[in-house]
């Protein structure tokens, strides 16, 4: 009995441990304008609370601070004054680092963000749905996670491992796809709905070295196939050229280099020079090219004219041959046909002269008519 009671307790326990992972909590959020703009207090276990004047981290905790606000237009949601949502490429964030208690952000007055030390962020972002502009939605909720995967002051970075920290899940309505379907290209009108921490979930931690490596066999070495292109943003993976080790990030860096040692005059006077050196040949290659053209063109031709001629000797020689056969056959013809005709009529003479006459009328006979009258 004792075993089963223990059991059963283990098993609650059990469940009411997953019940609070998966139960999310709005404690650290904080409105300043009811859906437009919101402080968000993320508590850091990983990460020290530095301090500006000695450049060193002391071991006091410590949260960061993310300012959400929707722009002037509606038609943005800004992350650290920066456009986070539709997805954009994904912009540097940093935030102001505080010790202030959870009850003192909740209750105090307002922080002075200027004071504090700021941190530059590496994170994990992704929206559901995906704002594609193919896609027309009714409705439109989308759903913006972020999830702080380092942070650095200074020269000085950690990775932020800890599972007691915090994941940021944001929800907003477009009011433009409560009756309609959202345009093409978007025409949004935002609003924060809600904003909740979630407990992190085994994977959500994730260090630069588990990412696909980099290389100039791909373009952009991206996580999607359209904006905003990449989910995990680590500042050593990128700079102002895009990600780093990318051949698109390659070219971008030598054009650059290139612009900032001969300056706009001497690289354009460079891409006409390039440019003739390339284009020039070009029309002496159609220009040889019709000439071979046009050769083939006469070859063909005269050699098809030459084919006719020999077709036509043969015919000639044929023909002439046809009638001297029948010059040469006709004329014995004609001697048979003239022998013949001289036999067939001395034959006839022949016959004639072997005709017998008729017997001449004898006297009797004459008279007997005479006698029968009398």
């Amino acid at each position: 009995m004792a075993v089963t009671t223990q059991l059963l307790l283990l098993a609650s326990l059990h469940v009411l441990s997953v019940a609070a992972q998966n139960n999310p909590t709005t404690q650290g959020v904080k409105w300043l304008e009811k859906g437009r703009s919101v402080l968000v207090r993320l508590s850091t276990p990983d990460l020290p609370l530095w301090n500006k004047e000695e450049q060193i981290g002391e071991d006091i905790p410590s949260a960061l601070i993310l300012n959400f606000t929707v722009s002037a237009d509606n038609k943005t949601l800004l992350l650290q004054d920066q456009p986070f949502m539709p997805p954009h490429t994904p912009p540097r964030l940093s935030a102001p680092q505080t010790s202030q208690s959870l009850s003192e952000f909740e209750h105090g007055t307002t922080l002075n963000l200027e004071d504090l030390p700021v941190f530059d962020l590496d994170y994990d972002r992704i929206a559901h749905p995906r704002d594609d502009p193919s896609i027309h939605y009714y409705n439109y909720y989308p759903k913006l996670m972020i999830n702080l995967l380092g942070a650095g002051v200074a020269g000085h970075n950690a990775l932020l491992k800890d599972m007691e920290q915090k994941v940021i899940k944001i929800t907003l309505r477009d009011w433009n796809t409560v009756r309609s379907a959202s345009t093409d290209p978007p025409n949004h009108s935002f609003e924060i709905k809600e904003v909740k921490l979630w407990e992190r979930q085994p994977g959500d931690s994730v260090n630069p070295d588990d990412l696909k490596a980099c290389t100039l066999k791909s373009w952009r070495c991206s996580d999607f196939g359209d904006h905003p292109w990449y989910r995990y943003i680590f500042r050593q993976n990128f700079d102002e050229y895009g990600k780093i080790g990318s051949f698109r990030h390659m070219l971008h860096q030598r054009w650059a280099t290139l612009y900032e040692r001969l300056g706009f005059f001497r690289i354009t006077l460079l891409i006409l020079v390039v440019a003739s050196v390339i284009l020039l040949p070009i029309p002496y290659a159609l220009y040889k090219g019709g000439q071979w053209i046009n050769a083939q063109h006469r070859a063909r031709v005269e050699a098809s004219a030459a084919v006719w001629k020999d077709n036509d000797e043969e015919v000639e020689g044929l023909l002439f041959a046809d009638e001297s056969l029948e010059n040469m056959y006709g004329s014995e013809e004609t001697e048979s046909k003239e022998v013949f005709s001289e036999k067939q009529v001395d034959g006839n003479e022949a016959e004639g002269s072997a005709e017998k006459p008729l017997p001449p009328v004898t006297a009797k006979t004459a008279d007997a008519p005479e006698a029968s009258e009398k």
